[in-house]
């Protein structure tokens, strides 16, 4: 009764200890006899009141008394709202290099192959699809576009032929005048039988481990894992061709694909953990990283264009169609094969440890920087002539 707010009539009863819910405030720590209650402020959604009480009496009954009120502004401190507002204004400010990217490579001299630059070109097509689904997202079911799983889904779906367009533009030039590019593994497993055997694990496994209700579909993390391949797959590509037409440059394009491969793992992180609320500002680093990668994007393809040789006309020998074709189905069956059974296990073994249910940024940050490191060092052992291992 001695606590200032409206309390509610109804209370919770934790063994001797009677909690009451009041408007606006939250229990956030309970020890040794003392509840520290959080108000917490409508716009920054941060605890700015932080009272401490302690329990008296014995019995079932107890009193709570206040003994301490401490304010606590965080300056620094943005709400989720404000968040989801800088990533808005920083993708939307990505396009504007992502565009300059796009006039450089696409003039003649800069000898981009063709399918590639209509890779880089589809990009925007993803782009403008998402605008529309976010607001058919909201509108209609409430949610962000990454809660709708199958809206979420379509739409990626988009980035995902643009990336695989740009492997294959790249790979096709390289392959036609490096004969040991274009002789890939075996794959082991037909991807329909992997398919088959992925949906089955995964029938088995969702009984045995339920997620949460946006948790994305095994279709959608094949579309999100798949992505992140290509798109790592293209950068290798990439810095052959640059052997190939004595381009040094070509090079720098693949460094400056790596913010934007950063930022993907953002995404994928963040979907990892169920879109969960406390882990917001990934998709601001995301956004970011967009813009900063696609601004690293423009800066490339200008330094390609002033070095490549005035008569290059982007257009290469390539080989017979057969074993284009051949070679092409190979690849496509590796890829399909790797991002079915990554995504499985993204998606029914993680669970089990329970790290999906804990958004602990530090952790999201692990699984960020870990990865990226890792790509980091290996193009640094391209770089000084080293010859690592597959990525």
């Amino acid at each position: 009764p001695n606590l200032q707010g409206n309390a509610q009539s109804n209370s919770r009863r934790f063994g001797c200890l009677v909690i009451l819910s009041l408007d606006e405030m939250s229990v956030s720590w309970i020890s040794s006899g003392t509840v520290v209650l959080h108000r917490r402020h409508p716009s920054f959604g941060l605890a700015i009141t932080r009272r401490t009480f302690k329990i008296g009496g014995h019995g079932r009954r107890c009193s709570v008394r206040p003994t301490q009120m401490v304010w606590a502004i965080d300056p620094w401190s943005v709400s989720p709202q404000e968040v989801d507002q800088v990533a808005a204004q920083l993708f939307a400010a990505s396009l504007f290099p992502y565009l300059g990217f796009l006039s450089f490579l696409g003039k003649k001299d800069t000898a981009c192959p063709r399918l590639a630059l209509n890779g880089f070109r589809f990009l925007l097509i993803f782009v403008f699809a998402t605008i529309p689904a976010g607001i058919y997202a909201k509108v209609h079911f409430g949610h962000i576009l990454a809660d709708v799983d199958w809206l979420h889904g379509s739409a990626e779906s988009l980035l995902t032929v643009t990336n695989l367009l740009v492997a294959l533009g790249f790979r096709s030039r390289v392959s036609s005048v490096s004969s040991d590019a274009s002789n890939s593994q075996d794959v082991l497993l037909s991807p329909p039988s992997v398919t088959a055997a992925a949906l089955c694990l995964s029938s088995i496994a969702i009984l045995l481990h339920p997620e949460p209700w946006n948790a994305l579909s095994l279709p959608t993390w094949v579309i999100h894992v798949s992505s992140v391949i290509e798109w790592v797959v293209s950068m290798r590509y990439i810095w052959d061709y640059a052997k190939i037409t004595g381009n040094e440059a070509w090079k720098g394009l693949t460094w400056a694909m790596v913010p934007l491969h950063t930022s993907g793992l953002c995404a994928c992180t963040y979907h990892l953990f169920y879109n969960a609320p406390e882990l917001n500002a990934l998709v601001a680093t995301q956004a970011g990283l967009t813009l900063f990668g696609n601004a690293c994007l423009w800066l490339a393809a200008y330094r390609i264009f002033r070095q490549a040789p005035a008569t290059g006309d982007g257009e290469h020998s390539t080989s017979p169609q057969a074993s284009q074709n051949e070679s092409i189905g190979g690849f496509l069956g590796q890829l399909l094969l790797v991002s079915t059974v990554a995504s499985v296990g993204i998606k029914y073994a993680l669970p089990f440890t329970e790290l999906p249910f804990h958004p602990i940024p530090a952790l999201a940050v692990a699984l960020i920087g870990v990865p990226t490191a890792i790509n980091v060092s290996y193009w640094l052992q391209l770089s000084q002539g080293g010859n690592p291992r597959n990525l």
